[in-house]
């Protein structure tokens, strides 16, 4: 169940809540000529693939988007890649699996993806807040 935080904003494209997110996170997936021009601020993002808004700035006055800080997928690195879908699209964002090489691993039964990344995450190695469009 989202908090009340996660679902206070709406996104203007496709009505969907918008998810706080760090101006950290941002900086790592934009563009950089976009991460480089980013101010501090409140962000929102919209976790709907088959939306063109990634990100959008909160305006602290009226707790909406507002239209000069909107971020859509084109403006997203190509690592990634939130609009993505189906095999291609990733599922573990710090060290690149997909959701058809992770189908591929089960289905042959290996199971060396979730071992390789639950290594990797013990190990420290984990990203999420900037490696994940989301900040999660």
């Amino acid at each position: 169940m989202a908090d009340a935080a996660e679902s206070m904003h709406a996104c203007a494209e496709c009505g969907g809540p918008l998810r706080p997110v760090q101006v950290k996170t941002l900086k790592h997936v934009l563009k950089y000529d976009l991460a480089r021009r980013l101010e501090d601020g409140t962000f929102g993002y919209c976790p709907d693939p088959d939306c063109d808004i990634v990100y959008v700035r909160i305006s602290p006055e009226s707790g909406v988007g507002t239209s000069d800080q909107v971020f859509r997928q084109d403006d997203i690195k190509d690592r990634a890649r939130p609009g993505v879908s189906g095999r291609e699209r990733y599922i573990c964002y710090c060290f690149g699996y997909t959701a058809g090489e992770i189908e591929d691993d089960a289905a042959q039964d290996v199971n060396a993806i979730p071992l390789a990344i639950a290594r990797d995450v013990r190990a420290g190695n984990c990203a999420c807040e900037v490696m994940n469009p989301s900040g999660h």
